[in-house]
């Protein structure tokens, strides 16, 4: 296994982006980074791009992170630091299901939601995760379709799936 320092994780929500990235960094060493926890301020709000930018300038010009989330405003910025990417891609409604059970789990408890995650859940938000591949999901892969040679991108369908291309 090469040592990698940087790992992106994409996903649709309810890929297992911040399961993994914790899993990943406690057997790496690595610290975690999870932009939902960066982007929302509480339930309701969030902070501009601009400002995630911002915030995201220090973490990456640091020498070790693992960085969960999509925001493909951001990930053009974040790429060229990036020496692994982990795709995550699971069929869409074990996303939904996962989404709901993390609402049903979580709703109330704050700071417990182990994504920083807002603590709603509506139809418009089901509909983002459904139609997530063929929008969000085709600006991200067009994105590291044009990345540098040397980036190494891992698709896997689940955390096993990634533990078994990177370990075994």
């Amino acid at each position: 296994m090469a040592d990698y320092q940087r790992i992106l994780i994409l996903g649709t929500p309810g890929a297992g982006k911040s399961t993994l990235t914790t899993q990943l960094a406690k057997h790496m060493h690595l610290p975690a980074v999870r932009l939902d926890q960066l982007f929302w301020v509480d339930d309701q709000h969030t902070i501009t791009t601009d400002e995630l930018l911002e915030k995201l300038q220090p973490i990456l010009a640091t020498d070790e992170w693992i960085i969960d989330g999509n925001y493909a405003s951001t990930l053009s910025q974040r790429l060229p630091r990036t020496q692994l990417v982990i795709l995550l891609k699971v069929p869409r409604l074990v996303a939904i299901w996962r989404v709901i059970k993390r609402y049903l789990t979580y709703r109330g408890k704050g700071a417990s939601n182990p994504g920083g995650n807002p603590d709603t859940i509506d139809w418009e938000f089901i509909s983002y995760i459904w139609h997530f591949p063929e929008r969000q999901g085709r600006e991200a892969q067009q994105l590291l379709d044009n990345a540098p040679p040397d980036l190494r991108i891992i698709t896997a369908k689940n955390r096993q799936d990634v533990f078994d291309q990177l370990f075994k």
